[in-house]
């Protein structure tokens, strides 16, 4: 069976809590007992007045059986290794952001190519011209 593609226009949220109770049949108690959290955490998070911490944003992705990934997009939280690399330099300061208004909209194909080049550019770093 075919996956079934996020629905933009619903809050990551509510997408949970549909999640929740149509295809895993669980309680917000039962959901809390699995991440290891309290029920009105969950119920927040649900409901939008709390994002998760990025450790419960892993195990959140793991227990709903929602990528990381769709998660991270929905609640506005890159990977903590995002803001690292983004700010280890002042050069990266200066210029990832620059970099990632350029790729705005890029597909899927279009990072994988992206990426590629990016490596290919940075193994030649040491080379002499």
């Amino acid at each position: 069976m075919a996956r079934k593609q996020p629905t933009p226009n619903i809050p990551i949220g509510e997408r949970l809590r549909l999640r929740r109770i149509e295809s895993l049949d669980k309680s917000v108690r039962d959901m809390a007992r699995l991440l290891d959290t309290s029920p009105i955490h969950i119920s927040d998070i649900e409901t939008g007045k709390r994002t998760p911490s990025d450790e419960l944003l892993v195990r959140m992705a793991q227990a709903y059986g929602i990528p990381e990934a769709e998660l991270r997009s929905g609640f506005a939280r890159a990977p903590s290794e995002v803001n690292e690399l983004a700010t280890e330099t002042p050069v990266a300061v200066e210029k990832v952001p620059e970099f990632l208004r350029s790729a705005r909209g890029m597909t899927a194909e279009q990072w994988d190519k992206f990426i590629k080049e990016a490596k290919r550019i940075t193994d030649r770093k040491g080379d002499k011209p």
